[in-house]
């Protein structure tokens, strides 16, 4: 994943273990301090990882073949050597303890043991550790528009709250298109990010469930692991156009490189911006030509129809929008379900 979310995430790892490893060798110091017998058994035990250390070297210098008596000697030392060091450990966590010290006094304590606070797991083929998923689904919840995320998802979906009533446009009732879209949406879940169209676009009035939709997909794609960004379309450009490009602050560049950076880019309710001359058709266009360009994901919602999305925005912006290549148009219709009787 290349973001600057993921960067500052693996600095703040960097900088865990170098803390926790001043830590230790000041606990080390403290212990010996009080323990002098454990400076004799810390020498020791170094002593017999070295002689380890040169063993195994000598070991493949010698190269493979049938075993030498000479050889199987040195399998015997090796033995003895790692026995040796295991009961030094021994000894050490007993003194720890004879002395009021917790057993694992010296041990480093890494604040996830599977991937020792590098992010990752793995020997040959690194993969992201659950900690650094869980972390990235914290951050980018923080940074971005998605509070609702437990109460609005594929798990919460309920089918009842929409009419069971037909839909002159699509043949079917709103509940039965409903669920329709919710097992598409599930479907293009599972194949992120290797989906063919990367946009989606949701087009209908308000209360028809585009907003809910689309905060099941951010929950999918979170869990997931990847990087994403909500806003509402006009936080997004309004804070683009709160300073000039040339006095941008520290916050306002970290807005416009997670737009660029992160996995998914979530716009809601695009059409209700200020319109600023060409500016704002300028930057959308840029948004979602860039994003286009580097093969990630944009969905987006709006109340207009296709008709007023051709009137509001440029030809250029309308042609990324409209590009079924790429894009998944959407349309919603039926009873605004916030104004149907409470059960």
């Amino acid at each position: 994943m290349k973001s600057n979310l993921l960067k500052q995430i693996l600095i703040q790892y960097d900088e865990a273990r170098l803390e926790e490893e001043v830590a230790l060798r000041a606990r080390e110091a403290e212990a010996m301090e009080k323990i002098p017998e454990l400076a004799q058994l810390r020498s020791a035990s170094i002593s017999s990882l070295a002689k380890r250390a040169r063993d195994l070297i000598l070991k493949s210098n010698n190269g493979a073949g049938k075993e030498s008596s000479q050889e199987l000697d040195n399998k015997k030392d090796q033995q003895l050597n790692q026995e040796a060091i295991e009961k030094n450990k021994e000894k050490e966590r007993k003194l720890l303890v004879a002395n009021g010290f917790p057993e694992d006094y010296l041990t480093i304590r890494y604040r996830c043991q599977a991937c020792k606070d590098t992010g990752f797991v793995g020997d040959l083929v690194k993969e992201k550790c659950n900690c650094l998923i869980q972390r990235l689904i914290q951050e980018t919840c923080r940074q971005s528009d998605l509070s609702s995320l437990d109460e609005e998802n594929f798990d919460t979906f309920d089918e009842t709250v929409f009419p069971d009533l037909p839909l002159e446009d699509k043949g079917i009732s709103q509940r039965d298109y409903m669920v329709q879209l919710k097992n598409i949406f599930i479907n293009y879940t599972k194949d992120f990010p290797n989906n063919a169209k990367k946009n989606i676009l949701f087009t209908g009035k308000t209360g028809l469930g585009k907003t809910f939709l689309l905060n099941c997909l951010a929950k999918e794609i979170l869990d997931k692991g990847s990087t994403l960004l909500k806003m509402t379309s006009y936080n997004l450009f309004d804070q683009l156009f709160s300073s000039p490009v040339s006095s941008w602050d520290k916050s306002q560049h970290s807005l416009k490189d997670r737009i660029f950076s992160v996995d998914v880019l979530i716009v809601d309710d695009l059409g209700t911006e200020t319109k600023r001359n060409n500016i704002t058709n300028e930057d959308l266009f840029n948004i979602l030509n860039e994003r286009y360009l580097q093969k990630k994901h944009t969905f987006l919602s709006t109340n207009l129809s296709l008709k007023d999305l051709k009137d509001w925005y440029s030809d250029r912006v309308t042609s990324r929008l409209f590009d079924r290549d790429n894009t998944m148009i959407i349309g919603f219709s039926g009873q605004d379900i916030r104004l149907r009787p409470k059960k």
